[in-house]
């Protein structure tokens, strides 16, 4: 009992230092704009093309909003991770069960969506 109890009082700070919330740098904050490609998508009885269409994406401190064609959605954002050259942001809109993923490059002013399938994914440009 007393070497569970040693063990467990070693393992605290490593698992309170593992827990950091990664917050985005304001720098990043911004409209970003771009095009999804033109994809085709199979509906069960044909197969449908759909064109591209312009979207844009707002990141603001603790909101996101995106403009797809004529339709846009708000919701809210947070970040899973910083890598080296990125950040991963899980992104939560309102009345949808899926989140969607967005890239933020930390060099080049730009971030990629990943679309939900069959979506491809777009690549974004900071204005």
């Amino acid at each position: 009992m007393r070497k569970l109890l040693i063990i467990a009082l070693l393992m605290l700070p490593l698992l309170v230092s593992a827990q950091k919330k990664v917050n985005l740098k304001k720098k990043y904050f911004g409209t970003y704009k771009g095009t999804i490609p033109a994809y085709k998508m199979d509906t069960g009885e044909e197969v449908v093309n759909v064109s591209s269409s312009a979207i844009y994406i707002e990141i603001k401190k603790d909101d996101i909003t995106l403009a797809i064609g004529n339709n846009t959605l708000h919701g809210t954002y947070k970040v899973l991770f910083m890598a080296k050259t990125y950040y991963l942001l899980d992104v939560n809109i309102d009345g949808q069960l899926a989140s969607e993923r967005i890239l933020v490059y930390k060099r080049g002013k730009k971030l990629s969506r990943d679309g939900m399938y069959p979506q491809p994914v777009a690549e974004l440009k900071k204005y």
